[in-house]
Protein backbone atom coordinates (compact mmCIF):
# COMPACT_ATOMS: atom_id res chain seq x y z
CA UNK A 1 0.00 0.00 0.00
CA UNK A 2 1.08 3.64 -0.53
CA UNK A 3 1.98 6.28 2.39
CA UNK A 4 -0.29 6.14 5.46
CA UNK A 5 -1.24 9.69 6.90
CA UNK A 6 -0.71 9.99 10.69
CA UNK A 7 -4.42 10.18 10.75
CA UNK A 8 -4.92 7.26 8.84
CA UNK A 9 -2.39 5.06 10.89
CA UNK A 10 -4.06 6.36 14.36
CA UNK A 11 -7.68 5.10 13.36
CA UNK A 12 -5.79 1.87 11.80
CA UNK A 13 -4.32 1.10 15.08
CA UNK A 14 -7.55 1.86 16.55
CA UNK A 15 -9.48 -0.95 15.12
CA UNK A 16 -9.32 -4.32 16.43
CA UNK A 17 -7.22 -7.14 15.08
CA UNK A 18 -10.32 -9.00 13.33
CA UNK A 19 -11.36 -5.50 11.83
CA UNK A 20 -7.89 -5.36 10.17
CA UNK A 21 -7.71 -9.11 9.16
CA UNK A 22 -11.29 -7.97 7.14
CA UNK A 23 -10.25 -4.54 6.41
CA UNK A 24 -7.03 -6.11 4.41
CA UNK A 25 -8.83 -8.94 2.74
CA UNK A 26 -11.45 -6.48 1.26
CA UNK A 27 -8.30 -4.85 -0.10
CA UNK A 28 -6.97 -7.70 -1.69
CA UNK A 29 -10.39 -9.04 -3.38
CA UNK A 30 -11.44 -5.04 -4.52
CA UNK A 31 -8.25 -4.16 -6.13
CA UNK A 32 -5.60 -5.62 -8.64
CA UNK A 33 -1.85 -4.30 -8.95
CA UNK A 34 0.04 -3.38 -11.99
CA UNK A 35 3.92 -3.29 -10.67
CA UNK A 36 6.57 -1.80 -12.51
CA UNK A 37 10.33 -1.54 -10.97
CA UNK A 38 9.70 1.98 -9.72
CA UNK A 39 6.12 2.26 -8.51
CA UNK A 40 2.89 -0.31 -7.41
CA UNK A 41 -0.18 0.99 -9.12
CA UNK A 42 -3.76 0.14 -7.65
CA UNK A 43 -6.16 -0.34 -10.76
CA UNK A 44 -9.89 -1.54 -10.43
CA UNK A 45 -9.45 -3.57 -13.32
CA UNK A 46 -12.57 -5.43 -13.27
CA UNK A 47 -14.39 -1.81 -13.18
CA UNK A 48 -12.32 -0.76 -16.65
CA UNK A 49 -13.09 -3.89 -18.55
CA UNK A 50 -9.15 -4.23 -18.92
CA UNK A 51 -8.36 -7.24 -21.11
CA UNK A 52 -5.06 -8.98 -22.43
CA UNK A 53 -3.06 -7.04 -24.84
CA UNK A 54 0.32 -7.31 -26.93
CA UNK A 55 2.96 -5.48 -28.85
CA UNK A 56 5.73 -6.34 -31.72
CA UNK A 57 8.23 -4.11 -30.66
CA UNK A 58 11.09 -4.90 -32.59
CA UNK A 59 11.68 -7.06 -36.13
CA UNK A 60 14.16 -7.54 -38.48
CA UNK A 61 15.12 -10.61 -41.44
CA UNK A 62 17.84 -12.57 -40.38
CA UNK A 63 19.05 -14.07 -43.74
CA UNK A 64 20.37 -12.82 -47.30
CA UNK A 65 18.16 -11.84 -50.08
CA UNK A 66 17.84 -13.23 -53.39
CA UNK A 67 16.05 -16.48 -52.89
CA UNK A 68 12.59 -17.51 -52.76
CA UNK A 69 12.49 -18.08 -48.98
CA UNK A 70 13.53 -15.49 -46.17
CA UNK A 71 13.78 -15.90 -42.35
CA UNK A 72 12.99 -12.89 -39.69
CA UNK A 73 12.58 -12.15 -36.25
CA UNK A 74 9.93 -10.06 -34.49
CA UNK A 75 10.14 -9.48 -30.98
CA UNK A 76 6.78 -9.19 -28.83
CA UNK A 77 5.15 -8.07 -25.37
CA UNK A 78 2.35 -9.94 -24.37
CA UNK A 79 0.43 -8.69 -21.38
CA UNK A 80 -2.11 -10.01 -19.13
CA UNK A 81 -4.95 -7.82 -18.40
CA UNK A 82 -3.13 -6.38 -15.68
CA UNK A 83 -0.19 -5.46 -17.96
CA UNK A 84 1.58 -8.04 -16.71
CA UNK A 85 4.09 -9.95 -18.94
CA UNK A 86 2.70 -13.68 -19.88
CA UNK A 87 4.89 -16.36 -19.22
CA UNK A 88 4.73 -19.81 -20.70
CA UNK A 89 4.20 -19.02 -24.23
CA UNK A 90 5.39 -22.19 -26.63
CA UNK A 91 5.41 -22.02 -30.70
CA UNK A 92 1.48 -23.11 -30.21
CA UNK A 93 0.51 -20.41 -28.89
CA UNK A 94 1.78 -18.34 -31.84
CA UNK A 95 0.71 -18.60 -35.78
CA UNK A 96 0.50 -16.59 -39.12
CA UNK A 97 -1.75 -17.61 -41.14
CA UNK A 98 -0.50 -17.53 -45.13
CA UNK A 99 -1.74 -14.94 -47.18
CA UNK A 100 -3.59 -16.04 -50.08
CA UNK A 101 -3.63 -12.12 -51.74
CA UNK A 102 -0.34 -11.99 -51.60
CA UNK A 103 1.18 -15.64 -51.99
CA UNK A 104 3.22 -15.75 -48.91
CA UNK A 105 3.74 -18.64 -46.90
CA UNK A 106 4.76 -18.13 -42.94
CA UNK A 107 6.48 -20.77 -40.89
CA UNK A 108 8.00 -20.33 -37.35
CA UNK A 109 11.18 -21.92 -36.84
CA UNK A 110 11.33 -20.75 -32.97
CA UNK A 111 10.23 -19.22 -30.10
CA UNK A 112 12.29 -17.89 -26.95
CA UNK A 113 12.07 -15.38 -24.62
CA UNK A 114 15.03 -12.65 -24.12
CA UNK A 115 15.26 -9.42 -22.19
CA UNK A 116 14.42 -5.83 -23.19
CA UNK A 117 17.81 -3.66 -23.43
CA UNK A 118 17.67 -1.44 -20.07
CA UNK A 119 18.00 2.58 -20.88
CA UNK A 120 19.83 4.48 -17.94
CA UNK A 121 17.60 7.14 -16.30
CA UNK A 122 14.10 8.62 -16.62
CA UNK A 123 12.08 8.98 -19.73
CA UNK A 124 10.58 11.82 -21.28
CA UNK A 125 7.40 10.64 -22.87
CA UNK A 126 4.72 12.48 -24.94
CA UNK A 127 0.87 11.54 -24.99
CA UNK A 128 -0.50 12.06 -28.45
CA UNK A 129 -4.23 11.35 -28.32
CA UNK A 130 -6.87 11.13 -31.21
CA UNK A 131 -9.78 12.65 -30.43
CA UNK A 132 -11.65 13.06 -33.93
CA UNK A 133 -15.36 12.04 -34.15
CA UNK A 134 -14.84 8.53 -34.31
CA UNK A 135 -13.43 8.11 -30.60
CA UNK A 136 -17.32 8.92 -29.25
CA UNK A 137 -18.18 5.19 -31.21
CA UNK A 138 -14.84 3.20 -30.96
CA UNK A 139 -14.34 4.32 -27.22
CA UNK A 140 -17.84 5.19 -25.33
CA UNK A 141 -16.43 4.37 -22.00
CA UNK A 142 -13.05 7.23 -22.90
CA UNK A 143 -11.21 4.15 -21.58
CA UNK A 144 -8.19 5.47 -23.19
CA UNK A 145 -8.27 8.56 -20.83
CA UNK A 146 -8.32 5.82 -18.46
CA UNK A 147 -5.49 4.27 -19.36
CA UNK A 148 -3.25 7.86 -19.96
CA UNK A 149 -4.33 8.57 -15.94
CA UNK A 150 -2.65 4.72 -15.63
CA UNK A 151 0.47 5.81 -17.58
CA UNK A 152 0.66 9.10 -15.71
CA UNK A 153 -0.20 7.06 -12.02
CA UNK A 154 3.36 4.75 -13.01
CA UNK A 155 5.84 7.76 -13.56
CA UNK A 156 8.61 7.14 -12.02
CA UNK A 157 10.67 9.68 -9.75
CA UNK A 158 12.87 10.37 -12.80
CA UNK A 159 10.29 9.82 -15.54
CA UNK A 160 8.31 13.00 -17.18
CA UNK A 161 5.17 13.14 -19.54
CA UNK A 162 3.68 15.61 -21.85
CA UNK A 163 -0.12 15.47 -22.97
CA UNK A 164 -0.96 16.53 -25.87
CA UNK A 165 -4.20 15.64 -28.42
CA UNK A 166 -5.57 16.39 -32.21
CA UNK A 167 -8.42 16.93 -34.69
CA UNK A 168 -9.04 18.87 -37.01
CA UNK A 169 -11.59 20.65 -34.98
CA UNK A 170 -8.20 22.15 -33.54
CA UNK A 171 -6.89 25.57 -35.41
CA UNK A 172 -3.71 23.83 -35.68
CA UNK A 173 -4.83 20.62 -35.53
CA UNK A 174 -2.64 19.92 -32.21
CA UNK A 175 -2.89 21.32 -28.69
CA UNK A 176 -0.56 20.88 -26.52
CA UNK A 177 -2.41 20.58 -22.64
CA UNK A 178 0.62 20.41 -20.71
CA UNK A 179 4.20 20.09 -20.90
CA UNK A 180 6.47 17.67 -19.49
CA UNK A 181 6.18 17.70 -16.11
CA UNK A 182 6.12 14.57 -13.56
CA UNK A 183 3.40 16.73 -11.62
CA UNK A 184 0.56 14.63 -13.47
CA UNK A 185 -2.84 16.08 -11.11
CA UNK A 186 -3.16 18.94 -13.89
CA UNK A 187 -2.47 16.62 -16.65
CA UNK A 188 -5.03 14.11 -15.15
CA UNK A 189 -7.45 17.08 -14.69
CA UNK A 190 -6.85 17.88 -18.71
CA UNK A 191 -7.61 14.23 -19.68
CA UNK A 192 -11.39 14.53 -18.22
CA UNK A 193 -11.97 17.17 -20.53
CA UNK A 194 -11.46 15.67 -23.11
CA UNK A 195 -13.75 12.68 -23.24
CA UNK A 196 -16.19 16.06 -23.95
CA UNK A 197 -14.29 16.98 -26.80
CA UNK A 198 -14.45 14.69 -29.66
CA UNK A 199 -15.35 15.63 -32.57
CA UNK A 200 -13.54 16.48 -36.82
CA UNK A 201 -11.05 14.87 -38.86
CA UNK A 202 -7.65 12.69 -38.28
CA UNK A 203 -4.48 14.68 -38.98
CA UNK A 204 -2.08 12.00 -37.87
CA UNK A 205 1.14 12.62 -39.88
CA UNK A 206 1.13 16.68 -39.30
CA UNK A 207 0.70 16.17 -35.83
CA UNK A 208 2.87 13.45 -34.94
CA UNK A 209 5.53 15.54 -36.19
CA UNK A 210 4.61 18.70 -33.90
CA UNK A 211 4.36 16.40 -30.96
CA UNK A 212 8.04 15.19 -32.13
CA UNK A 213 9.42 18.18 -32.55
CA UNK A 214 8.20 19.34 -29.41
CA UNK A 215 9.59 16.43 -27.36
CA UNK A 216 13.04 16.83 -29.01
CA UNK A 217 13.00 20.58 -28.13
CA UNK A 218 11.07 20.42 -24.38
CA UNK A 219 11.97 16.45 -23.42
CA UNK A 220 13.53 17.22 -20.14
CA UNK A 221 15.85 13.07 -20.63
CA UNK A 222 17.30 12.20 -22.72
CA UNK A 223 15.28 8.93 -23.55
CA UNK A 224 12.66 10.35 -25.49
CA UNK A 225 9.44 9.03 -27.45
CA UNK A 226 6.08 9.90 -28.33
CA UNK A 227 2.83 7.73 -27.59
CA UNK A 228 0.55 8.46 -30.53
CA UNK A 229 -3.26 6.89 -30.10
CA UNK A 230 -5.37 6.84 -32.92
CA UNK A 231 -8.91 5.06 -34.20
CA UNK A 232 -8.43 5.75 -37.47
CA UNK A 233 -6.43 7.05 -40.56
CA UNK A 234 -4.76 9.94 -41.21
CA UNK A 235 -7.99 12.32 -43.34
CA UNK A 236 -5.32 15.69 -43.96
CA UNK A 237 -2.14 16.35 -45.46
CA UNK A 238 0.74 15.81 -44.49
CA UNK A 239 2.63 11.85 -45.09
CA UNK A 240 3.57 8.69 -43.02
CA UNK A 241 7.35 9.71 -44.53
CA UNK A 242 7.13 13.16 -42.93
CA UNK A 243 6.35 11.72 -39.73
CA UNK A 244 9.02 8.98 -39.92
CA UNK A 245 11.69 11.06 -41.19
CA UNK A 246 11.31 13.41 -38.30
CA UNK A 247 11.20 10.76 -36.12
CA UNK A 248 14.54 9.14 -37.04
CA UNK A 249 16.22 12.63 -37.52
CA UNK A 250 15.49 13.56 -34.27
CA UNK A 251 15.81 10.10 -32.24
CA UNK A 252 12.36 9.95 -31.07
CA UNK A 253 10.85 6.50 -31.40
CA UNK A 254 7.36 6.34 -31.85
CA UNK A 255 5.28 4.27 -29.97
CA UNK A 256 2.02 3.69 -31.59
CA UNK A 257 -1.65 2.25 -29.77
CA UNK A 258 -4.27 1.59 -32.66
CA UNK A 259 -8.14 1.13 -31.47
CA UNK A 260 -10.90 -0.03 -33.82
CA UNK A 261 -10.45 -2.40 -36.89
CA UNK A 262 -10.81 1.24 -39.44
CA UNK A 263 -7.34 1.81 -38.27
CA UNK A 264 -4.27 1.23 -41.07
CA UNK A 265 -2.29 -1.36 -39.15
CA UNK A 266 0.26 -1.75 -41.61
CA UNK A 267 0.81 2.28 -41.29
CA UNK A 268 1.29 2.33 -37.50
CA UNK A 269 3.71 -1.09 -37.30
CA UNK A 270 5.56 0.92 -39.97
CA UNK A 271 5.84 4.06 -37.73
CA UNK A 272 6.68 2.18 -34.59
CA UNK A 273 9.50 -0.29 -36.62
CA UNK A 274 10.87 2.28 -38.30
CA UNK A 275 11.72 4.24 -35.34
CA UNK A 276 12.73 1.96 -33.22
CA UNK A 277 9.24 2.01 -30.90
CA UNK A 278 6.79 -0.56 -30.80
CA UNK A 279 3.06 -1.01 -31.73
CA UNK A 280 0.05 -2.18 -29.73
CA UNK A 281 -3.02 -2.83 -32.00
CA UNK A 282 -6.57 -3.11 -29.81
CA UNK A 283 -9.50 -4.33 -31.62
CA UNK A 284 -11.77 -3.42 -28.10
CA UNK A 285 -10.98 -0.76 -26.29
CA UNK A 286 -10.35 -2.79 -22.83
CA UNK A 287 -7.20 -3.85 -23.98
CA UNK A 288 -5.69 -0.02 -23.98
CA UNK A 289 -5.41 -0.36 -20.53
CA UNK A 290 -3.35 -3.34 -20.25
CA UNK A 291 -0.88 -1.73 -23.42
CA UNK A 292 -0.99 1.78 -21.65
CA UNK A 293 -0.39 -0.05 -18.00
CA UNK A 294 2.89 -1.33 -19.76
CA UNK A 295 4.30 1.58 -21.70
CA UNK A 296 6.43 2.50 -18.44
CA UNK A 297 8.48 -0.48 -18.49
CA UNK A 298 9.31 -0.80 -22.15
CA UNK A 299 10.30 3.04 -22.20
CA UNK A 300 12.65 1.98 -19.38
CA UNK A 301 13.44 -1.10 -21.37
CA UNK A 302 12.74 -3.35 -18.49
CA UNK A 303 11.32 -6.54 -18.86
CA UNK A 304 10.56 -9.79 -21.02
CA UNK A 305 9.88 -10.19 -24.90
CA UNK A 306 9.20 -13.29 -26.81
CA UNK A 307 11.68 -13.52 -29.86
CA UNK A 308 10.07 -15.42 -32.66
CA UNK A 309 11.56 -16.55 -35.86
CA UNK A 310 9.77 -17.25 -39.02
CA UNK A 311 10.66 -17.81 -42.87
CA UNK A 312 8.45 -16.33 -45.61
CA UNK A 313 8.24 -18.45 -49.02
CA UNK A 314 7.09 -16.65 -52.04
CA UNK A 315 4.94 -18.59 -54.82
CA UNK A 316 6.97 -16.31 -57.62
CA UNK A 317 9.56 -14.06 -57.87
CA UNK A 318 12.74 -13.62 -55.56
CA UNK A 319 13.13 -11.22 -52.22
CA UNK A 320 15.17 -8.45 -52.26
CA UNK A 321 16.25 -5.22 -50.38
CA UNK A 322 13.71 -2.69 -49.67
CA UNK A 323 10.90 -5.09 -49.97
CA UNK A 324 7.91 -5.15 -47.09
CA UNK A 325 7.16 -7.91 -44.73
CA UNK A 326 3.89 -6.90 -43.13
CA UNK A 327 1.03 -9.40 -41.53
CA UNK A 328 -0.01 -10.23 -38.75
CA UNK A 329 0.81 -12.50 -35.81
CA UNK A 330 -1.85 -14.46 -33.41
CA UNK A 331 -1.34 -15.24 -30.30
CA UNK A 332 -3.58 -17.33 -28.49
CA UNK A 333 -3.61 -16.97 -24.54
CA UNK A 334 -4.30 -20.27 -22.18
CA UNK A 335 -7.58 -19.46 -21.75
CA UNK A 336 -8.55 -19.42 -25.71
CA UNK A 337 -8.62 -15.79 -26.01
CA UNK A 338 -6.22 -14.56 -29.46
CA UNK A 339 -4.69 -11.29 -29.37
CA UNK A 340 -3.50 -10.24 -32.95
CA UNK A 341 -0.26 -8.84 -33.17
CA UNK A 342 0.31 -7.02 -36.64
CA UNK A 343 4.12 -5.94 -37.68
CA UNK A 344 5.82 -4.78 -40.35
CA UNK A 345 9.46 -4.59 -41.84
CA UNK A 346 11.94 -3.62 -44.65
CA UNK A 347 14.04 -6.52 -45.93
CA UNK A 348 17.65 -5.69 -45.55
Amino acid sequence: MKNISHFGKAVLGALPHQSLFFLGLLISLTSIFIVSCRREIDIPVSSLNAKPSAAATASATTSPVGGDKITFVVDLFVADKNGRFVQGLNQDNFNISDNAYTSYTYQLIDVSKAGLTAKAGGYSAMLLLDQSGSISSSDPENLRIDASKIFLSNLGAEDYAALSSFTTNYSNYFRLHSGFTNQTDRMKRSLDTLSNSVGGGTPLYSTTVQAVNYTAQKGITSNKAVIVFTDGENTESGSLLDATAAAIQQKIPLFTVGLSTSINSSVLAQMASETGGAFFYAKDAGQLISSFGTLGNLLRGQGEIYRTTWSVSRSSGKWAVGQIISSTIQVTLFDGSVIEVPFWLRVK
